[in-house]
């Protein structure tokens, strides 16, 4: 009776554990930190953004950052065959600015901010 629970115990746990990885309903596509002080450094990080597959190819109107005073954006990671345009103005509209991996992005003239910005993927 024993041997035969023992059996029907295992076969349930090793059953359990054979379910394959789940794929991810919404992959991971990039990651940047955003700073309201040119440089990239410790003054003015507001915070990092993680963008996914259903919030790309969709301008970004805001980078809910205060004063909207984005002076300095840098990418941690971007999925390959994908872009993040940065924009001066509010409708990713001209004067876009592609952001590099791993670069400090950021305006020459110290007035300026980054207002909006979409990520595409080919």
């Amino acid at each position: 009776m024993h041997f035969s629970t023992i059996i029907a115990i295992a076969a349930a746990l090793f059953l359990g554990t054979e379910a394959g990885a789940v794929p991810r309903q919404d992959p991971h596509i990039t990651d940047f930190r955003i700073w309201s002080e040119q440089g990239c450094g410790a003054a003015g990080n507001l915070g990092i953004w993680t963008i996914t597959k259903s919030q790309t190819d969709v301008c970004q109107t805001t980078f809910n950052a205060p004063d909207n005073a984005v002076k300095a954006i840098r990418l941690s990671s971007l999925t390959e065959g994908c872009q993040v345009i940065a924009y001066p103005t509010a409708d990713c509209g001209e004067g876009g600015r592609q952001v590099g991996v791993q670069t400090c992005e950021e305006w020459s003239d110290i007035a300026d901010n980054f207002l909006s910005f979409k990520v595409t993927c080919s």
